[in-house]
């Protein structure tokens, strides 16, 4: 044999010897663990409440909501509030409480897991109540409203939000008179339990 055939079998033999004996193989599995699902994904009830501040009124607005997401930042709700003011009108104390009941459609569009942003229209009544010394008169009249803010998921349960709201009160029919709608703009923030 000479020596050229001899380093051709040698280089042939080499990786068989190399790979010779027992194989090991090692079993490693990656885990990944997916991000918190909020409030764009809860699907379910939820409960919540707020308070706001009318500019023109001067008056906070102190407001409750029930509602269900559908999923996809979809959800319906329906919102009680109360709004009242008390001024003194010689010779009497006149005290004004208004009462919006509406169902609203709200759409919450997340940026990630924690920050989005949401905005929604609802219509529904509301019951305008005056007393004046010792006359009282309440109407239920149309009312109406748009709102948009900003959302942040505390956990998967618990979020806060603050926005701006437009709400609109038709004319109540009040003593034998009609007085003006009651339109105005606020600011508020509030929470919400998902369930």
């Amino acid at each position: 044999m000479n020596t050229r055939t001899a380093v051709t079998l040698a280089l042939l033999a080499a990786p068989s010897v190399m790979l010779a004996g027992e194989a090991e193989y090692t079993n490693t599995t990656t885990t990944t663990s997916a991000p918190p699902s909020y409030s764009s994904d809860h699907v379910g009830w939820y409960l919540g409440g707020g308070v706001d501040y009318f500019f023109d009124a001067e008056e906070p607005f102190y407001n409750g909501h029930l509602g269900y997401d559908f999923g996809g930042g979809h959800s319906l709700f329906l919102e009680s509030g109360w709004l009242g003011t008390e001024e003194f009108v010689f010779p009497f104390n006149v005290d004004i409480d208004i009462v919006p009941i509406t169902l609203n459609y709200k759409y919450e569009y997340m940026f990630n897991e924690r920050f989005g942003l949401y905005a929604g229209l609802g219509a529904g009544a509301s019951n305008v109540d005056v007393n004046v010394g010792f006359v009282s008169d309440d109407d239920w009249t149309l009312t109406a409203q748009a709102f948009a803010g900003l959302v942040y998921n505390v956990s998967e349960n618990f979020e806060i939000y603050g926005g701006a709201r437009y709400l609109w009160i038709d004319d109540p029919d009040l003593f034998g008179a009609t007085f003006d709608k009651f339109d105005d703009v606020s600011a508020g923030v509030g929470v919400r339990f998902n369930f």
